[in-house]
Order: structure tokens, then C-alpha cells, then sequence
């Protein structure tokens, strides 16, 4: 393309790219929201590779060094800085403890420090005054020790006297020190240590992140890379290998999702990527979450701080309430909290400290990810070590903030401290009141926080009372009652030690199960599942009382879960009392997990099918149920005893109740019935037929899910022409997916151009991710069948035929494709325009070619076609990125931006990319929003080009 000059691309860079106003940054190439003030209190050389910051009870910060990332070569270390002159910026240090492994948190604790140095747990103490440790302490070993970003980390103090750990991803089988008998198995899940009574507990499904944020009752938010913020409903511990529709209790609570990843908004400059450029301006790095209730930031007490180690920020979300879940919402419009333009500011970690400012960790690195997901050709490139002698420590605080007053000297002090504004304060001085025993005086002190007007009182004085077990029958159900659902939350998983021994607080607690707030109820339900087999079974009536009035309210998936863990006991009886009730809002939802719990034997199977048959259930409802069956996959010739009932119910059945039976069928190896074989046929020809609704034709292509593939090959291939609506392609697709014939590879690529762009993407995931279709797919590109760019080959789906398979021929032919660090179409190209990025840019002129050229297809601030991508924010991608996108667009194109061509039966010829497509037509918009909707009954020939439309 002649008009592609350096000249013409420098002129489109400054113009897309931009700049803000310059504002006052403090320090310089930072920006932070108004009212809030940013200050450097300790850089190199007093620190460096700083991961972690932690305030012990006098007010000392002690740093975690972690020299060894990424290549595991040094040992982190932990200093304490010295601010010798109280002007708040620290000046000096002394080396706390060395050689502590690849240590990557630590935590005070009993005069000392926890330090998560896998595979150990270790604790250091200075016993002798001279601020260096002399006693080291293996306290656990066991961890796994492999990627150092997935380490076992994140050790934070919890209101009930445990530690809380982030599992990291690596898991990993850890054991009390000198009793290897006592290894658990993490099996990827965070855990809780009690280091009193030496027990280890897994906790939930993990993130695989960096930190936990705990909040003010104990509820514990995660991150890990694009998904910034989940939530830990409630804890894997009361599910016992229940068998749950939820399959574990970690849940995204963003509200600001864009197709699965969340934007977020570097300032200056932007670096390329050295992987997934498409991830620019998203979260990719996420690490370093930590829940603010230092108390002195006025509307963010509460709020999450997440950092993106990537795009140089700290992001922060405002939490509410959503069911018995939280929902983080974006706390500033289009802007992040703190932003750097200096690409080497790394914020790995946060924490609040005593004057409830917070604290940035930087470990400052020219580059920061980890080389095992770096390109090698790429890595070749970089430095690793740079920034190895250097790091940060800021301190966030707001301009409104005021002097908190603390003091943990005496027993009195430290119960006084209970009710700061400050998290950290409470939760120090609930550290140290657990460090020791209590006395009558301070049990007495302790007891009139309970009744306190200060919420934090209630709630850690009530936890300490019953950590040392003085805590009463009817303090216990006091703090039911509280006000404060958060409280009342915490008081029902103290209330477990007490409930079988006492009537009084299992009455409150039943009560509970119908309480005002939806996280309490779910709460209830947890707790009382804590009560054994035989006792649930004795309050078998109580229960379902109260579960009447519970399912009549607003039930999300977790009450449901919750509930399902309770009367699992009797599931089958609970199941048959809910389906006679009145229609309420979630009942489907409520059978369908009662029924997942207990539908595996024969004898349960039948009960529930005699009690659905019996119900006054629609068929669809019925076939939704029985879908969701789970019976043991070890059922022997019992399962026989099913079948006259399955016989039955199949005698009146429609397609889509004889399509569930049929499935049940084949989860308990009963082979099909000939109602269903004889009728399966007269489908086959049915879901092909123009004259039928889709809907009846839907309803026949999922009867058609249990035949043989080679019964309904041809038919399925049928439905993924474009021609056909949207729904059966996708359905057709998904039974392609299911299956394993090795001819599903080369048939797909056949029918490639014949398929809408939501069709190949979902073939294209089937020719990847099925290793048997991978000669099919080479071939596909290698011919030009496939254009490289519609196969949105990033970084892990490259390596799923360079790195992941053992076939040596799959590599050797995608090396000759596309290398590990991308895809490039047009090299020469390339480097030849490579000297637009260094050419000065001229704003004025490059809103001229704009305005000339891109706006046929681009819109820009408001001005433009809406055709391709929006650019208004294109600053967020590099140069070189964006060199790249006009370059050599078709490289990696979102497949709705491809160019396709339809040819009509009365000989029009159309172009364009697909804007829109129904069951019944096909809109194409070209250059300058030129849009062009067809009817499918008109269209003779649709077929996608390969290129980009851009």
C-alpha cells in the first residue's frame, strides 16, 4: 500500500496515540486521584526486590527482600527499616533474618515473624534484643517450590486465631515438621494453619494468586492475573465431597468484565507487550490485592486495592452486597487509583499501616514477568536482572486524614483497641490479647465489649472470649441477635463448637435459616451442617420447617449449595416436600442440586424418578432434573431395577423428556429403547427440515445426542453451514465437540469458509484443543484454508502445537508457521516501517489522514465510521503494537472483523464483515458503515475470505 510512508504512520501514531494534559505528579511520572497525596518513604539502597511489608506491634516496618526471582539463585531476607530522624521517610535498616529460602510473606506473630519460605513454614525471633534473629524455627515443610509467582504466599492473620494462606497454584503436600504421618494434600486449595494445635485445613478452591485481602468479618477476597477480584463464598470445609452444582465456591465479583477481562488505565507511554498483546490496557498482572479498613480514607474504608504489576497501577473496587455474595465495582470513571509512566514501577504488594495509610511495595524490574511465559525469542532480548539492586516503598494517605491513637502496652489498651477504626489495629491487638491468658480482670473487660455500641468490639471481643473458651451459652446467642449481619455471620461459625450440646443456640440458629440478609441465611445452613449425620437426621422435621420458609425467599446459587450441604442426610425426602410446594422462584434450581446429591444408586434413582413422575413438573422441567442426575459410575446389575420405571415414563415422553431418559439410560450403561431409536430417525431428517420451527427443530437435534456419531455425522456437518440459524450451528457444534472421530478435523476444515465467524470460532477450538485434528489443522493453514489470523493463535494457544504435544512432526510444522513470541505475516515489511516509531509525530497531520482514510472504518473521540475497532483509546497499545496491527493485520484478527463475501440467487455479490447474524438473516458492514442485510433463504453462496476487513 503506496500511502503507507513513515511519514503517513508517525502521523496516525501521535494523533491515535495522544497525550493527557500534563497535571501535577508527586513523585514525578506518577498521577494519583484527588485528595489522596503519594509519598517515596524508602528506595535502594536501603531496599532492594521488596515483596512484602508488615508492622509489628511497636510500629517497626520489616521488609521481605526476594532477590532470587525469577531464577531462584538467592535467598530472601527480611530488614527492618530505621526512620532515625521521625520525618516519616526511612533512612536506615538492620538485617532481620537471612537465608530464608524463596521466602515470599511474612507475618508477625509472638515476638517473631511467620515467613512462607517454601517448603517450609519457618518462624525467626530476636531473643536477645540486638534486632537480629537468633532462633529459627521449622515450623512445616512439604510446600511446593515451583514457579516462584505460584508459591504458596499471602499469610494474614484471621478473627479466628488461624493463619491464612493463598495456595499460589503450585499446591503441594505439607506436614507438621518431624511428623511426616500428618501430610495433606492441598489438591490447589488455599488453607488455614492452626499453629496452636498444629492442624492444617483446606479452605476453598484457590485463585492460584499473589496475597489474600481479608475483610472486617473475615470474608476473603482473591486475585491472579486477568481475573482481578473473587470472592471465597464460604469455605471448601463444609463440603465434605458433597457433590454441588457449584463446582467450587471461588466466584469473579467484577462488574466490569469486557468479554472475560477487565479494562484498566495505564498513563505514558505503553511498552509492548513480550506476550498476549491483546491483553493491553486489561488487567493481566493482577497481584497484590488488599482490603483497606485502615479507617482514614473516608468513602474507601472497605474497598479492595488490586495492583497490575504489568501496566504499572493500583486499581480499586467498592464492594456491596450481591445474595450471600459481594459485587466489586470500579472505583473512578475511566482512570485507575495510583498510575506510573515509568514502566519499571512493579507494585507487587500492599498493606495498611498503623496510622491507616497504606503502603506500596515496588519491586521495581525492568521486566517482571516470570521467563517461563516470556517467548524465548523475546527473552534473548531482555535483561531479567535489571532492577535486581533496586526498590520501592510508597505511602498512600489521604489529605483529609487524622492522627489515630493506639496503644497496646497493657491488657486494658489492647481491649480498648478493639473498637479502632483501623483494621490493623484491631487486629494487632487481637493477636496479642491471644497471646496470652486471660485473667479475671481481663475476662470481665473483655465481656463488656459484647454489649459495646462499636461493632469491631463486639465482634473480637466475642471471638477472643471463645477462643479461650470463656464464652457463654447465652453470649453466644447474644451475638445471633447482633445487629450487624457481618456479626451475626461470625457468630454462627463461632456458634458450631456449641450447637449439639445446646438446644437454646440450635433454636436461634434454625431461625437463622430465614434471617433478613441472604449471606446469613446461607451462613445458617453451613453451620448447622455441621452437625453430625445422626443429629441432622433427629432435627429432620426442624430443618425442613424452616427450609419451607427459607426457599420462599431470595435464594442465589450458594444459599442453594448451603442448603443442599444441610438436608443431605435426607436429601431424598427433602427433594420430594420442595417439589409439593408451591411454585417459588428458584425451585428448578433448588430439585436440581438436591437431586445431584443424591442420585447415586439405584434405589435413590427410583424414588426420584416415581416422585418426578408423580409431579405436577412440566416435561421440561422433568428433563432439566434428570439431566442433572449423578449416579455412581459403579452400579452393578441393580441398576435394572430403574428400568421398568424408565420404560414407563418413556411411553408418553416428548423429544426432549426422551432425550433425557435416554441419557439416564447411558450414565447407568442401559442401553437405548427402541422408541427412542425409532424415533431418533425420523429426527434425523426433521432437524434438517426449512418447513419446521427452530424450535421443533432444536428439540430433535438434542434427541439426537445419544446416537452414534456415525449415525449423524453428515446431518450435524450440515447444520454448520451459515445458511443455518444461529442456534442449531451451535448446537450441532457442541455434539461435534463431544465426539471422537478422527475425520472431525478435515470435514471441519472443508466446511471452514462456509461458516459464520461464531461457528469457526467454536471449530476452531475443536481443531486445537483435540490433538487428533491437529494434522487436520496444519493442513488447513498451510493451504491457505484457514487464515492464521482467524485462529487467534496468543501465547498459550501457540504453544498448544509448539510446546504442549509430543508429536515432533505437529511442532516442526507449526515452527514453520509461527514462532513462539508471535505470528508475523509480512516481515520484510515490517522492518522495512520500523523507522516510523523513532520519527517525530505531527498531531495535526495525523488527524488529517485520519479523517481521510481511518475514519471510513474507525471511530475515533466520537468522529468516524463504526466499523472496525474503536480507537479512542489506542493509546493503551505500544508503537510497536500498533506498527504491527497495520502492518500485518491479518497476523491476529478478531474474527468478527473478517472480510466475508455473499453471493444472492439473483446474482448480487456482497462484501463485508458480519455485523450481525439471526436465525434468519445476515448484515455485512463495509468501509464507511455501508450495511447490507440478506435473508439466508436468498443467499446462493456464503463464504468467509481469511483477511481482515481492515
Amino acid at each position: 500500500m503506496k500511502l503507507l510512508t513513515p511519514y503517513f504512520l508517525a502521523s496516525i501514531f501521535l494523533f491515535l496515540i495522544g497525550c493527557k494534559n500534563d497535571v501535577s505528579k508527586v513523585p514525578e511520572g506518577f498521577e494519583i486521584m484527588e485528595g489522596y497525596d503519594l509519598e517515596l518513604v524508602a528506595s535502594e539502597p536501603l531496599i532492594a526486590d521488596p515483596v512484602d511489608l508488615e508492622f509489628d506491634e511497636n510500629g517497626d516496618a520489616f521488609v521481605l527482600e526476594m532477590p532470587g526471582y525469577p531464577f531462584e539463585d538467592k535467598h530472601s531476607r527480611i530488614v527492618k527499616l530505621i526512620d532515625s530522624n521521625k520525618d516519616g521517610v526511612f533512612d536506615d535498616k538492620v538485617i532481620y533474618a537471612e537465608q530464608l529460602q524463596l521466602a515470599s510473606s511474612i507475618l508477625p506473630f509472638k515476638d517473631g515473624m511467620l515467613v512462607a519460605g517454601p517448603p517450609y513454614l519457618l518462624y525467626v525471633k530476636d531473643t536477645d534484643g540486638d534486632g537480629i534473629t537468633d532462633q529459627r524455627d521449622t515450623l512445616m515443610g512439604g510446600f511446593s517450590t515451583g514457579n516462584l509467582q505460584h508459591n504458596y504466599n499471602g499469610l494474614t492473620y484471621g478473627l479466628d486465631n488461624w493463619i491464612y494462606a493463598a495456595n499460589g497454584g503450585n499446591s503441594g503436600s505439607p506436614f507438621w515438621w518431624g511428623d511426616t504421618s500428618s501430610v495433606i494434600d492441598l489438591r490447589g486449595d488455599d488453607i488455614r494453619i492452626n499453629l496452636e494445635d498444629k492442624i492444617i485445613e483446606r479452605i476453598g478452591y484457590s485463585s492460584g494468586g499473589f496475597e489474600l485481602a481479608i475483610d472486617d468479618h473475615g470474608r476473603i477476597f482473591e486475585t491472579h492475573n486477568l481475573e482481578h477480584i473473587s470472592l471465597s463464598v464460604f469455605s471448601g470445609r463444609y463440603i465434605n465431597d458433597a457433590k454441588l452444582l457449584v463446582k467450587h465456591t471461588l466466584e469473579n465479583v467484577s462488574d466490569h468484565e469486557e468479554g472475560g477481562l477487565s479494562r484498566i488505565y495505564p498513563i505514558g507511554e505503553q511498552e509492548s507487550r513480550v506476550n498476549h498483546p491483546e491483553q493491553s490496557g486489561y488487567f493481566s498482572g493482577a497481584c497484590g490485592i488488599t482490603h483497606y479498613g485502615g479507617g482514614n480514607m473516608g468513602q474507601l474504608n472497605g474497598s479492595v486495592w488490586i495492583a497490575d504489576v504489568v501496566l504499572n497501577l493500583i486499581h480499586l473496587d467498592l464492594i456491596s452486597e450481591n445474595g450471600a455474595s459481594f459485587t466489586a465495582s470500579r472505583y473512578g470513571v475511566k482512570e485507575d487509583f495510583i498510575a506510573s509512566s515509568d514502566r519499571s514501577f512493579r507494585p507487587v504488594n500492599m498493606t495498611v499501616g498503623p496510622q491507616g495509610e497504606m503502603y506500596v511495595v515496588d519491586m521495581y524490574r525492568q521486566v517482571i514477568e516470570h521467563p517461563e511465559w516470556i517467548p524465548d525469542e523475546i527473552e534473548k532480548t531482555l535483561d531479567l536482572e535489571a532492577g535486581k539492586d533496586k526498590g520501592r516503598i510508597y505511602r498512600v494517605t489521604a489529605k483529609s486524614a487524622f492522627t489515630q491513637v493506639h496503644d497496646f502496652e497493657s491488657t486494658s489498651e489492647r481491649i480498648k483497641s478493639l473498637g479502632s477504626p483501623n483494621q490493623w489495629v484491631r487486629n494487632t491487638a487481637h493477636r496479642l490479647l491471644m497471646e496470652k491468658s486471660l485473667s479475671q480482670t481481663d475476662e470481665e473487660a473483655l465481656r463488656k465489649t459484647l454489649s459495646s455500641d462499636n461493632l469491631h468490639q463486639r465482634l473480637h471481643g466475642r471471638w477472643i472470649l471463645h477462643q479461650q473458651n470463656k464464652l457463654s451459652i447465652n453470649e453466644v446467642v447474644d451475638g445471633l441477635k447482633d445487629v450487624v449481619s457481618g456479626n451475626r455471620e461470625n457468630a454462627l461459625i463461632i456458634s458450631e463448637k456449641y450447637l449439639s450440646d445446646n438446644p437454646d443456640i440450635a433454636e436461634v440458629v434454625f431461625g437463622l435459616l430465614s434471617d433478613e440478609n441472604q449471606r446469613v441465611r446461607m451462613q445458617a445452613a453451613l453451620s448447622l451442617s455441621v452437625l453430625s449425620t445422626a443429629e441432622r437426621l433427629e432435627f429432620q422435621n426442624k430443618i425442613l420447617d424452616e427450609t419451607d420458609s427459607m426457599v420462599k425467599m431470595s435464594l442465589d446459587k450458594w444459599n442453594i449449595a448451603a442448603l443442599t450441604i444441610l438436608v443431605s442426610p435426607f436429601a431424598e425426602t427433602a427433594l420430594e416436600k420442595i417439589a409439593l410446594l408451591d411454585h417459588f422462584e428458584s425451585k428448578i434450581e433448588v430439585l436440581q442440586s438436591l437431586i445431584q446429591t443424591s442420585s447415586d444408586s439405584p434405589d435413590k434413582i427410583q424414588g426420584l424418578l416415581d416422585a418426578l413422575a408423580n409431579s405436577e413438573l412440566s416435561n421440561d422441567q422433568i428433563s432439566d432434573l434428570i439431566n442433572t442426575m449423578n449416579p455412581n459410575g459403579s452400579l452393578g446389575d441393580e441398576r435394572k431395577t430403574i428400568l421398568p420405571i424408565l420404560s414407563k415414563m418413556e411411553e408418553d415422553a416428548d423429544n426432549i423428556l426422551l432425550a433425557a431418559l435416554t441419557g439416564l439410560r447411558k450414565k447407568v450403561r442401559i442401553g437405548p429403547s427402541s422408541m427412542y431409536l425409532a424415533r431418533s430417525k425420523e429426527a434425523l431428517m426433521k432437524v434438517l427440515n426449512n418447513d419446521h420451527s427452530i424450535e421443533s427443530r432444536l428439540d430433535n437435534l438434542e434427541l439426537l445426542q445419544h446416537l452414534p456419531f456415525e449415525s449423524k455425522d453428515v446431518t450435524l456437518y450440515s447444520l454448520c453451514d451459515n445458511s443455518q440459524p444461529v442456534q442449531l450451528q451451535t448446537a450441532a457444534l457442541k455434539q461435534i465437540w463431544d465426539a471422537d472421530d478422527t475425520n472431525i478435523g478435515y470435514e471441519l476444515v472443508k466446511r471452514w469458509r462456509t461458516m459464520g465467524p461464531q461457528a469457526r470460532r467454536s471449530a476452531s477450538d475443536i481443531l486445537l484443543y483435540k490433538e487428533s485434528h491437529h494434522d487436520a489443522l496444519l493442513t488447513g493453514l498451510e493451504d491457505s484454508v484457514i487464515n492464521i489470523g482467524e485462529m487467534n493463535f496468543d501465547l498459550e494457544r501457540r504453544r498448544t502445537l509448539l510446546w504442549w504435544t509430543d508429536n515432533e512432526e505437529t511442532k516442526r510444522r507449526a515452527e514453520l508457521l509461527f514462532s513462539d513470541s508471535g505470528v508475523i505475516n509480512r516481515k520484510e515489511a515490517m522492518e522495512e516501517m520500523s523507522v516510523a516509531i523513532s520519527q517525530e509525530g505531527h498531531i495535526e497531520n495525523g488527524q488529517l489522514v485520519f479523517e481521510q482514510l481511518c475514519a471510513q472504518c474507525h471511530i475515533y473521540d466520537g468522529e468516524g465510521s463504526d466499523v472496525g475497532p474503536v480507537l479512542t483509546e489506542i493509546n493503551r497499545k505500544s508503537k510497536e503494537s500498533l506498527l504491527h496491527d497495520i502492518i500485518d493485520p491479518n497476523a491476529a484478527v478478531d474474527t468478527k472483523y473478517i472480510n466475508h463475501k455473499i453471493e444472492t440467487k439473483d446474482g448480487r455479490i456482497i462484501f463485508g464483515m458480519v455485523d450481525l447474524e439471526t436465525d434468519n438473516s445476515i448484515t455485512l458492514k463495509n468501509s464507511g458503515g455501508l450495511v447490507n442485510t440478506i435473508e439466508k433463504s436468498e443467499i446462493e453462496n456464503f463464504q468467509s475470505l481469511g483477511t481482515s476487513l481492515m
